[in-house]
């Protein structure tokens, strides 16, 4: 859901939308963060991999709307060294996945969140996060007393 955005298509304001969407998703995180860490989980770092490491705007507002640090890996296509993993094991190289992954990984660049003004905003910005999700589900709830519909 968009609010508080005009609906255009001047470059501004579709730069906007593509940082509300990315933020939209970054907030999401910290909220099942946050739900892992009610049920005993203490999560200060994300351990990031895949195309979204080319992307420096998500990890950005990733690592300060958390509040985690993003750690990443050294080798940016994660995918083709779990392939080489599995092709070590596979080799006999390793004995098992675990150990090829102890000495084919390593972690490499480090984001950590902003402090201060920028944690302060996210702060704000979280809890309009909340009130617009639970407005959601008093919306689908409004639409389902029918019956019907509520899949729309």
């Amino acid at each position: 859901m968009i609010s508080g955005l005009r609906l255009s298509a001047r470059v501004d304001d579709l730069a906007l939308i593509y940082l509300a969407t990315i933020q939209a998703i970054a907030y999401g995180l910290r909220h099942i963060l946050e739900e892992m860490d009610a049920q005993g989980y203490a999560i200060s770092k994300i351990f990031a991999c895949g195309g979204g490491l080319k992307n420096e705007v998500l990890l950005r507002e990733h690592a300060n709307i958390t509040g985690c640090e993003l750690v990443l890996p050294k080798e940016p296509e994660a995918v083709l060294l779990g392939a080489a993993i599995l092709g070590a094991v596979a080799s006999r190289t390793y004995p098992d996945i675990l150990d090829a992954m102890r000495s084919m990984n390593a972690m490499g660049n480090r984001i950590q969140p902003e402090k201060g003004s920028v944690a302060e905003y996210h702060s704000r910005k979280y809890r309009v996060f909340h009130r617009m999700y639970d407005d959601q589900l008093a919306y689908r709830e409004l639409m389902a007393e029918g019956g019907g519909g509520s899949e729309r």
